[in-house]
């Protein structure tokens, strides 16, 4: 196509026709070639433009240029094991949950574990953010999922002898819970440390996080978990509790207690306790109250 204004309107042209003209009689012309060149530079700046500003209200529709691409590539079979694992752990603790139902008659809360799903499905689609994360939650989880089997120590191992005696699935499923969170909580740490996934998240510019910040917050916890644990078993709130169960059960059974509280009513607040009575036949949970 050939322009025949003598001094045409190239603004009102679209991008091929432009093109067109400069490859035709225009483009023969010093003045028009150097208008309608011109004119090319300035649309091919503001389309350019109006992607950048489309990248900034949306970055994650941004694509990556070919070295990110490949590295987020390498690190892609890392982040899908990780999810698979995270999917595994939690339809075993869902399972658990729903048996532990059937046979107690307690609900396990439907939304538990729920972080697993979230997570373990993000990793399936590659979002490297949530593996940057799920590393530094996995350092901090580690120490309180250890500690979750206080009951293994902090209690009187006759007890513990007791319950697994009664209930041995139970008791022996709180201990396998534990150990399968350890494994899961080590793969993931394993997994999301490898150099192709460190690498791809440099690329995208993820901060690396200090690792040992999660660990002491994590360690910190799980000590003050067991500080209670201990305040509420052997402080002078536990020993009034222990004695005035044992005023009622007698000498033939042993007493620890497992948590102590305060209940405000309008009349006054009472200390609350909750007693574990045994021998060697049955364990009773005995909650007990008294005034301040």
């Amino acid at each position: 196509m050939t322009l025949q204004a003598s001094q045409p309107d190239y603004q009102r042209y679209s991008m091929a026709s432009l093109q067109q003209a400069l490859s035709g009689a225009d483009g023969a012309d010093a003045a028009r070639r150097q208008r309608i060149e011109a004119e090319i530079a300035q649309r091919q700046q503001d389309d350019e433009a109006a992607v950048q500003r489309q990248w900034a209200a949306r970055p994650q529709d941004k694509p990556l240029d070919p070295a990110t691409a490949a590295l987020a590539e390498a690190a892609a079979p890392f982040l899908r094991s990780a999810g698979y694992v995270l999917l595994f752990a939690w339809v075993v603790l869902r399972a658990a949950g729903l048996l532990e139902t059937l046979q107690t008659g307690i609900r396990s809360y439907v939304f538990a574990y729920l972080g697993l799903l979230i997570f373990g499905v993000c990793l399936l689609c590659g979002k490297l953010r949530a593996a940057v994360w799920l590393r530094w939650l996995a350092v901090f989880w580690s120490v309180p999922t250890v500690l979750a089997l206080d009951f293994l120590f902090l209690q009187p191992l006759s007890l513990t002898v007791m319950q697994f005696k009664l209930a041995p699935g139970y008791r022996l499923w709180s201990v396998l819970e534990a150990v399968l969170s350890l494994w899961v909580i080590y793969y993931l740490y394993r997994q999301l440390g490898m150099p192709a996934v460190v690498a791809a998240c440099d690329a995208r510019g993820y901060k690396r996080r200090d690792l040992r910040i999660p660990a002491i917050l994590g360690l910190i916890l799980g000590m003050a978990g067991v500080a209670f644990q201990l305040h509420a078993s052997h402080g002078d709130v536990a020993m009034q509790a222990r004695t005035i169960v044992a005023q009622r059960y007698g000498p033939g059974y042993a007493y620890h207690v497992s948590g102590v509280g305060q209940s405000v009513t309008p009349q006054r607040t009472l200390h609350t306790a909750l007693v574990q009575v045994w021998d060697d036949k049955r364990i009773l949970q005995v909650p007990v109250r008294w005034p301040q």
